[in-house]
């Protein structure tokens, strides 16, 4: 069975790497010498609008430090995410870069708030630093067809000298080396809420965020391929933000909860500030700890992780939760009646999440997995263990009770236990993808 989804992971990886006279459908494979310095730029922007509608407006290009990514993956093969960017090599019009990721913005649109009102919210994204002069194209779904439609282009030359250079000031620190930075996820912890005093509180926060990640599979067999740092970066005041119980405190990265009037959602809307502290290591993906023993946190595919770093009696469960979100956008396999952003789910679409289906379109999920015989929709049968469950198709998920499936009766998607066989096979192969 796992030979089949090899398979069907090697198509994927070959439709997109093929040779076509169409740039925005199939692209060579880039050679990262041949169009990238050893670099990380990143290009700030605003993205804004209302429940319908989104607008993205140009802030800044930043030169940071060493790139932490891949030299050989720079072609994101998988189809997730809301948002997409591409990186275009301005002379020839070649492809030499894409990334899927989503967003706070995209989540605001589902709420009431987003009808009555227009926001914007400050995003950015990062990639190698190209050689030559490129164009950014940003690329969203379709709201209701789920395709994806070009937003924004921006040309950009490289020797522009309104191009900011990154000023590093904050200290970074080994958690975790696994390996090198150029075959390795490199992830960043940073903190909120802590103080000038509170510097060995936040570290030994990172070490039990790590300790956490290594106790599940399959992070724990991957751990020579995952490197994690922490940039020490103190608030003026101790704590975060609870508007609910107006308790406002002055943090550095102006984390809250009641984040969208949902209690324990409890995220940043400072994006450019996050990177601009976890600009001081070489980095992938960003998780934040927070000081507080309040429960919540929240998960962003290729934005951000976030979670609570005091005692909220599932510390370390929440943060592996949340890192598979912000890691490779895996779906919430829980039913929560009245969550808003259950309207990314609508009926008849495909969901992108890797560990979510609705049938419509379920080729190259977990379709293989299903052995001949198993009925769909799949029912656990009462009384039975662990060991007698199956792979099959599970109703309930992605906050909704109808409608929508999920492959294992638990996951920790689900309700914080091990991953599933359906989100460690995704995460395997997307850690392949990174780690190439």
């Amino acid at each position: 069975m796992q030979n089949k989804f090899f398979l069907s992971i090697v198509t994927s990886l070959a439709l997109i790497y093929g040779t076509g006279a169409n740039a925005q459908e199939t692209v060579s494979k880039p050679l990262f010498d041949d169009y990238f310095k050893n670099n990380t730029m990143r290009f700030d922007f605003h993205h804004a609008g209302n429940s319908t509608d989104e607008r993205y407006y140009f802030d800044r290009v930043i030169r940071e430090g060493e790139w932490a990514g891949s030299a050989k993956s720079l072609i994101n093969p998988f189809d997730y995410g809301e948002q997409q960017f591409r990186i275009i090599d301005t002379a020839t019009g070649t492809i030499i870069y894409k990334n899927n990721y989503c967003t706070l913005f995209n989540e605001w649109q589902t709420t009431q708030e987003a009808i009555l009102t227009e926001r914007s919210f400050p995003e950015s994204v990062i990639f190698p630093e190209p050689k030559s002069d490129f164009t950014i194209e940003f690329h969203a779904r379709n709201k209701s067809s789920k395709e994806w439609e070009k937003k924004y282009t921006q040309k950009i030359k490289i020797a522009d000298y309104n191009i900011h250079p990154c000023k590093k000031q904050y200290e970074s620190i080994d958690i975790h080396i696994g390996g090198n930075i150029a075959n390795s996820l490199d992830i960043v912890l940073l903190p909120d809420g802590f103080t000038a005093e509170e510097k060995d509180k936040f570290i030994a926060s990172c070490h039990m965020w790590s300790d956490a990640l290594f106790s599940y599979a399959p992070f724990t067999q991957n751990r020579r391929r995952i490197n994690i740092r922490a940039v020490w970066a103190p608030s003026v005041e101790s704590g975060i933000s609870i508007p609910g119980q107006n308790d406002w405190k002055e943090t550095l990265l102006g984390t809250r909860f009641y984040t969208f009037g949902s209690e324990r959602y409890q995220m940043t809307e400072e994006f450019q500030k996050v990177r601009d502290i976890a600009a001081n290591a070489p980095y992938e993906s960003i998780f934040i700890l927070t000081n507080t023993d309040k429960y919540g946190g929240g998960g962003i595919y290729n934005f951000y992780g976030l979670g609570s770093a005091g005692k909220t009696g599932r510390t370390g469960e929440v943060y592996v939760h949340e890192f598979g979100h912000s890691l490779m956008g895996l779906g919430d396999e829980y039913i929560e009646i009245g969550n808003t952003v259950s309207a990314l789910y609508p009926e008849g679409k495909e969901p992108w999440e890797a560990n979510l289906t609705r049938f419509v379109n379920f080729n190259g999920k977990w379709e293989n997995r299903i052995e001949e015989g198993t009925p769909v929709p799949t029912v656990i049968t009462p009384g039975s263990t662990e060991k007698e469950w199956k792979i099959g198709a599970y109703e309930g998920g992605g906050y909704l009770e109808k409608g929508i499936y999920r492959g294992w009766p638990e996951c920790m998607m689900k309700a914080l236990t091990d991953f599933c066989p359906i989100c460690q096979e995704a995460i395997s192969r997307y850690l392949e993808y990174i780690c190439e």
